[in-house]
């Protein structure tokens, strides 16, 4: 009987890191495609507001990075390293302290007349059916 318990107990615990393991992945890839939607509707003029984006773990970044990123690629990679290193239950924060870019987000620009960030939100409560129907 005590085996049983035993083989039952690891098979619990077998099941329970498989979940956890499907959650962290597609919680990287909802972060990820954040980022990206993110850094790619950004306005782009001195490719600043586009370099500003930033990804931390726990706490939002503090700071612009001065990066100038016209095309964004470099931005976006550079938020991938944070992906692969963060516990389950933490709080992953993509911030963008650039001093201009709320209105840039209210639609200061002609580029993007509706924003970046809540586009991207409703985009993404889509694409991974996070909205409550």
């Amino acid at each position: 009987m005590s085996r049983e318990i035993e083989q039952f107990n690891k098979e619990i615990d077998e099941f329970a890191k498989s979940i956890q393991d499907e959650a962290m992945t597609m919680l990287r890839k909802i972060v990820l495609e954040a980022l990206r939607r993110l850094v790619m509707k950004t306005p782009v003029d001195t490719g600043r507001a586009r370099g500003g984006w930033q990804v931390t773990i726990g706490s939002p970044a503090e700071g612009q990075t001065g990066k100038q990123d016209k095309e964004g690629r470099e931005t976006i990679a550079k938020g991938l390293p944070a992906l692969k290193d963060f516990d389950p239950y933490q709080i992953v924060w993509i911030s963008n302290n650039v001093d201009y870019i709320e209105f840039l987000e209210h639609g200061s620009s002609e580029q993007a007349p509706a924003g970046m960030l809540a586009i991207t939100v409703e985009e993404l409560r889509t694409m991974f059916r996070l909205k409550k129907e």
